[in-house]
């Protein structure tokens, strides 16, 4: 697979590929040689042909910067007061509705907070692929969905619950948890979880 990429990297610089992997073998005959590379080897390398080769390390040294990079903790969502507070913040002044989602680490951390969709003054169309697509993109061990009422009225619609619902069962499905739905208003916040209207359908579900 690294052959192939060295190659195709040479071929978008519109050089000999083939020649250009000799050389590069030549230096990294085995992949991890790249993670021993000194000062006078990498020069040497790169007085072959400067520009590639040098644009090259480059890439090898970010590509190394990004394995090792976690995504950041925004908080720990444990208890949903912390949640649903750090959610009004977040989306409970906007004009329009939003659904964001909050991806989960297996310690509750709230690893990511994406913007699903963005809808009207009254309504949001939500997609549950777009959802799971995010959560397994980014490995979360699970999920909380929210969206916002414009309207400052925080009771979450038949709707909302329905969806919530729904969202819930395919999780299990999937093994992938729905821990809560929040809707949030400028003032105050409700969690589904918090009034039992999840563990309802889990429930009727098993029956």
């Amino acid at each position: 697979m690294i052959t192939n990429k060295i190659k195709q990297f040479y071929r978008l610089f519109g050089q000999d590929e083939n020649h250009a992997l000799r050389n590069f073998q030549r230096y990294f005959p085995e992949p991890y040689t790249l993670n021993e590379i000194t000062h006078d080897t990498a020069e040497d390398f790169v007085s072959h042909n400067e520009v590639a080769n040098q644009a090259l390390l480059i890439g090898v040294e970010i590509g190394k910067a990004v394995a090792f990079q976690k995504r950041q903790v925004l908080l720990n969502a444990k208890y949903s007061t912390k949640m649903g507070t750090f959610a009004q913040k977040k989306i409970g002044h906007l004009p329009q509705e939003q659904l964001c989602l909050a991806l989960l680490d297996a310690q509750l951390n709230v690893i990511g907070w994406e913007t699903v969709f963005v809808g009207t003054v009254s309504h949001v169309q939500a997609s549950p692929r777009e959802i799971f697509q995010r959560v397994l993109k980014a490995n979360a061990v699970g999920f909380m969905i929210v969206h916002n009422h414009p309207s400052g009225y925080v009771m979450p619609s038949k709707a909302d619950i329905v969806f919530s619902q729904r969202l819930a069962t395919l999780g299990q499905q999937m093994d992938i948890h729905l821990f809560d739905s929040f809707v949030v208003t400028h003032s105050d916040y409700w969690s589904m979880s918090e009034k039992k209207q999840l563990k309802k359908l889990s429930r009727s579900n098993q029956g």
